[in-house]
Order: structure tokens, then sequence, then C-alpha cells
């Protein structure tokens, strides 16, 4: 490793303050990154408002015209460099951000090694990464959400065409699980893969010691009594993340046992707001229909989510797509035993099925039976959640990952060929 440090620009359409687990996640990197000669800069855009945890900054933003670079506190002391975008998703809103990267990257007085995109695979972004590399610049790009392609036999043909160019705009592809990587190849992807999986803070998530006060008093302020048993999954309230299915089999929960409770910690939407409107007017109709309304709690967005995993006696994560989902490690870091039902993407990173956690068919009535099965045998949830707590500390401490970011970045930097003047 080099000891000149590292200049890393990342870049992200979505970053804080959004509810992405995924732009979070690096925002805690960025700090320990620092300590190992990494430094790094952030280039964003205004989130459209359904993503933002506060809406405040929406307020705040709409004051700048479209195109407006808006003025940004550095956030953990790193610098948020944040561009006035469409609220629109299409064309222009991608091209802005674009042309900001590659203008960020030219001022004065600062060279970055590396920019990290951290969005969806950007085949419309080419003509700008190649500005990037002809000034020397390596590129990365984080692939934390399984992308697809057309079913169209003919899109899907132009589309790997597309990614098999925009390979050669890539110097690496970070891969947060194995099968992540397998899935960038069939997509057409030439690109190096490096596998580098999410990193968990093994100290902020860790079990609660006995009668552990923090955990005593939030089961207390949900109404849980010392015999009650606490279901909890972490997610927004959006169809992908399967509320409708977990709350469709909460009728069958409920009835079963008056000791459960149901938390569901996440972002709710409202009616006004179109299809998501339309996803909370459901759930809103099937918890009515349980019968059992009290026994389910929405927090909302938290941020001492490590408080509610020392609370829970069981997670529950009915996902239809995803990568490699924070939340299922934070649980298995806490020693919360985890159901899981399967998603293309999931991979050996997570551990093996019926010893690091459950799997189980995505059904209601397969859930419903799982979680009754765990809230029945207290043995079997410690020993489940102990599993998934020891795998956890053998392939994802928060450290070792850090030193293989770290790593990459240096050796990225080492290889940059430099503009001539």
């Amino acid at each position: 490793m080099t000891d000149d440090p590292v200049e890393v620009c990342f870049t992200c359409q979505h970053f804080y303050p959004v509810h992405g687990g995924g732009s979070l996640r690096f925002l805690r990197y960025f700090p320990e990154l620092r300590k190992r000669g990494v430094n790094t800069r952030v280039v964003t855009g205004t989130p459209k408002a359904s993503k933002l945890i506060d809406a405040d900054y929406e307020r705040e933003w709409r004051r700048h015209p479209i195109g407006a670079v808006i003025p940004a506190e550095p956030v953990q002391g790193v610098p948020i460099h944040r561009i006035r975008l469409p609220e629109k998703k299409g064309w222009r809103r991608l091209a802005l951000f674009n042309r900001e990267i590659v203008s960020f990257c030219r001022q004065p007085g600062y060279a970055p090694h590396i920019v990290q995109l951290f969005q969806a695979l950007p085949h419309r972004s080419i003509p700008w990464l190649m500005q990037l590399r002809r000034r020397g610049i390596a590129v990365c790009h984080a692939y934390t959400s399984p992308a697809k392609l057309p079913g169209n036999a003919v899109k899907r043909f132009i589309r790997r065409g597309w990614l098999h160019v925009l390979s050669r705009q890539i110097d690496c592809i970070i891969a947060v699980s194995a099968e992540m990587g397998r899935q960038a190849r069939r997509l057409g992807l030439k690109s190096r893969v490096e596998v580098i999986p999410n990193g968990v803070d093994l100290k902020r998530f860790r079990a609660a010691p006995g009668g552990d006060a923090e955990r005593r008093r939030l089961r207390e302020a949900l109404g849980l009594s010392e015999t009650s048993i606490l279901v909890s999954t972490v997610g927004s309230l959006i169809p992908r993340k399967g509320t409708d299915v977990l709350l469709e089999s909460w009728k069958t929960i409920a009835a079963r046992s008056a000791e459960v409770h149901l938390a569901i910690i996440g972002t709710r939407f409202q009616p006004g707001q179109s299809e998501k409107g339309e996803f909370d007017r459901k759930i809103t109709a099937l918890l009515g229909a349980s019968g059992a309304t009290d026994r389910v709690h929405f927090p909302g967005y938290v941020n001492n989510i490590e408080a509610y995993f020392r609370a829970s006696d069981l997670f529950i994560f009915p996902s239809l797509k995803e990568g490699l989902p924070n939340v299922v490690l934070e649980a298995m870091a806490s020693s919360v035993p985890v159901i899981l039902t399967p998603f293309p993407t999931l991979s050996e990173e997570l551990g093996r099925p019926g010893r690091e956690f459950m799997l189980v068919e995505r059904r209601p009535e397969d859930l419903a039976a799982a979680v009754e099965r765990l809230a029945r045998h207290a043995g079997l949830r410690r020993d489940l959640g102990r599993s998934g707590r020891r795998w956890l500390e053998q392939t994802m401490d928060l450290e070792h990952v850090l030193d293989r970011y770290a790593a990459l970045y240096h050796e990225l930097a080492r290889r940059r060929s430099r503009p001539s003047d």
C-alpha cells in the first residue's frame, strides 16, 4: 500500500439524507477509510421526494434552480457536493448529474485517482466515463442491486451490446456477493470483478446482555411483557420488500398466539404518493383484517436500529429482490434468528439455510408456520441466532471489509495513468 493518500470521488444520485441502506453504509465507511489513507468527497444530486428521510431538506433545495450547485455542510467530515436535479426520472436528470461529476473532477486543485459509482448500471453514462478515463481517473462501480435484461429479444441484444461497451470504461466492478459477481457476468459485463461483502460493525450490532436496560425500555414502550415475542422486519413499506405478504401471514400468526407482536421498521408512504399510496392502502386493509392491529408497531425510519434488533426475538425478511441486504446481516450480528424467503441473488455469503438462517417459501402460510415454530421454541431461536452471529464474525467483520476496500483503492491508484499536460 502506498504512503500517499488516495483521493476517491464517490458519486451517487441519491445520497444522504435518504433511506437507502447502501449509501448510508458507505457514509459509515468514509471515516474508517480515511484512517487507511483513502480520502473521499461525494458528488450527489437532490433525491426524489419519496426517498427523503426528512422533508425539510426538500423545501430548502427547491429554492435553487435545476442544475444549480447547492451549498452543503460536510457529513462526518466528508465534503458533499450536491446539484439540484429534476424530480422526474429521465435523460435530463442523468445528463445533468454526469456533467457535474466531470466538472467536479476538473476543478483546480482536485485530482481524484478514482471515481466510485454507486447507482444503477450506467450504460447511458458512457460518454462522461470516457472523459474521466482520458484524464487518467480509474472508474469503479459498486454493484449492490441486481439489474436485469429486457424480456424482448431485440432489446436484450441491444442492452448487452451497451453493457459490453460500458465494460471498457469501468476498471473494476465491486460486487457485494459471489452471486452478484456471477450475475454481472451473465449480463455481459467484461470488467474486472472483485467480491467485497457488506461489512458489519460487530460492536454496534450485538446481542443484548442479560438484563439490558435499553432492550427492556424499548419493549415496555411497545407494550410487550416478559413473555411477549417480538418479530421485526426492516425496510421501506413497498411491494418489493414484501410487507403485504408479511401482513397476509400476520392474520394467522396473531390468531395462533396472543404473545406475538410485529414491528415493521421503515418509511411508510402516504395515499397521495401514486402507486406507493395504493400499496399503503392495501397494507392498511390487511392490517385491519387481521383483528390484531394493536400488536403491530410502525416506528418509521429510526436511527437506533441496533436497539430494535436487541429488542427483537426474531427477524423476518420476505423481499423479492436484493443484493446482500444489510439489515439481514445486522440482525444476524445481533444474534437474532432470521427467516428469509428466496430471492434471485441469494448467495452463500449469508451462510447456510437451516444453520445460519431459516429459508421458507414466500407464501403467507409458510411465513406463519416459520414464525410459529420459532416463537414456540426458545432453544431453536437461541441456536439459530448464535450460529448467525458466529458466521458474521468469521466472514463479514467491518474492519476486514474496510481493509479490502482500502487495498483495492490503493492498487487502482498505483495503476492510474496520469494525463500528459
